[in-house]
């Protein structure tokens, strides 16, 4: 179950970092649950943004800018 403790024990930077572990490197819930020491459910609701919901969205727009500037630079080369 996530708890409020929960979530505030994790700073902005853990939440970031738990994201790009998540979507990026494709890190399993349980491992990064574990390593943050929250549970499951924590990990799996800040990684759909229910938790923590401006970290997703600037997780999200830092992440898809980066995509079409890597597109771009694709399709010079």
């Amino acid at each position: 179950m996530t708890t409020a403790h929960e979530l505030r024990k994790l700073s902005d930077e853990a939440v970031y970092t738990i994201l790009y572990f998540y979507h990026i490197e494709e890190f399993p819930a349980a491992y990064l649950g574990t390593k943050y020491g929250v549970s499951l459910l924590t990990i799996e609701g800040i990684a759909k943004g229910h938790y923590r919901p401006k970290c997703y969205e600037n997780f999200v727009i830092v992440e898809s800018t980066l995509e079409r500037r890597l597109k771009k630079q694709a399709e010079i080369q």
